[in-house]
């Protein structure tokens, strides 16, 4: 059972007593309750040692950025950095799709804090090309006066619809655990509690020669699990994974959100204990 986080600077949920080491990270426009089902996996594996997952900035039940302060890919790493502090650190990671691109943003630049990293489904940073640099300044800043407000419901039930819309291979359970976390009721409505500058086109992106020296400068062992049927294709995971130092891949079954349906989370949650075990 899960218990909210206490006393940080990020909200989140933790599992099991005492603590925790272990650090989740979510995807873009979910929130810390997606490891609901693999977290509870792995306090069970681990004997109910704690596994903690927060809301990133902006998600769930977190504070949102300033506006016009964004969410770039490195934008995230103070915020993570004060939690890993916070923490029995060095941490294990265990990060989503974004989250994944935030983990090697951490363990890149502080080291210090990270003793392994396992992502899933999750190859690192979206790139710009350095030649469409002005291009991609100017999609952003004209992105902001597009932006829309939290978008409204009657009812949890048109919240879930609407989530699987964006995401269809989701099962119902699944996609019930993201949603009700991810909103606040208000007097005739319920509404998300996303940032809708989540939304908006990124100012600047790292180029692909950034990525790769941010992902060299990654010491700590790494386990890339990938989808079976997951967003990118499998030469694009292996090209990413060649720029890390310390690497061990394999493919799982399961689309996107793998970790966060009962068929597929519990040989994910076997392989990061085997992955542990070795380290």
């Amino acid at each position: 059972m899960a218990a909210e986080l206490k006393g940080n600077l990020l909200a989140g949920l933790s599992w099991g007593q005492g603590d925790s080491k272990v650090l989740c990270l979510h995807g873009w426009l979910d929130n810390a309750a997606s490891f609901s089902v693999l977290a509870d996996r792995l306090t069970d594996l681990l004997g109910d040692a704690p596994v903690t997952a927060v809301d990133l900035p902006g998600h769930g039940k977190s504070p949102w950025h300033s506006a016009g302060q964004g969410y770039p890919v490195w934008g995230y790493t103070h915020e993570l950095k004060a939690v890993a502090a916070s923490m029995a650190s060095p941490v294990d990671l265990v990060a989503h799709s974004l989250g994944g691109s935030l983990a090697l943003c951490l363990a890149a630049a502080f080291p210090e804090f990270v003793r392994s990293v396992v992502l899933l489904d999750s190859p690192g940073p979206i790139v710009t090309p350095e030649n469409q640099i002005a291009s991609q300044l100017r999609d952003g800043v004209l992105s902001r006066d597009k932006i829309r407000p939290s978008r409204q419901f009657s009812s949890i039930a048109d919240a879930v619809a609407a989530r699987k819309k964006a995401t269809p291979e989701l099962s119902e359970s699944a996609l019930t655990i993201l949603v009700e976390r991810n909103l606040a009721k208000c007097e005739s409505h319920f509404e998300w509690r996303t940032d809708p500058q989540l939304k908006l086109t990124s100012d600047l992106r790292l180029s692909e020669t950034q990525v790769e020296h941010l992902m060299r400068a990654v010491k700590c062992p790494v386990l890339s699990i990938r989808a079976e049927s997951g967003l990118l294709p499998l030469k694009f995971f292996e090209h990413r994974m060649g720029y890390l130092q310390n690497v061990d891949s394999l493919q799982l079954p399961g689309h996107h959100h793998f970790h966060l349906e009962e068929e597929t989370a519990p040989a994910i949650a076997d392989a990061i204990l085997t992955f542990w075990k070795g380290l």
